[in-house]
């Protein structure tokens, strides 16, 4: 099942019990996440606070203070929706 049509700032499929994320905020990357994974990152996020992460040894995704609840939010909702809590 895709994100496409639910999440605005990040791209990805359910597979399984995990989440295959394809980009976040606009910038393309690769990786697979389970629930508690996704519920960390999110909670490394200060809200008030610009943050960024890198990607690999090329990349750094710098995400601007007004996406982080957005962010967030969605984070939280896959992880939630990996943990069957919500449809």
């Amino acid at each position: 099942m895709s994100v496409n049509d639910q999440f605005k700032i990040i791209v990805g499929n359910f597979v399984g019990d995990a989440f295959y994320m394809r980009s976040i905020a606009g910038f393309m990357l690769e990786g697979r996440f389970k629930a508690a994974g996704l519920r960390s990152i999110a909670r490394l996020i200060d809200e008030d606070e610009p943050f960024s992460f890198t990607i690999d040894k090329k990349t750094t995704v710098h995400v601007p203070i007004e996406l982080n609840k957005q962010i967030k939010q969605e984070l939280f909702a896959i992880a939630d929706k990996l943990e069957g809590k919500s449809e």
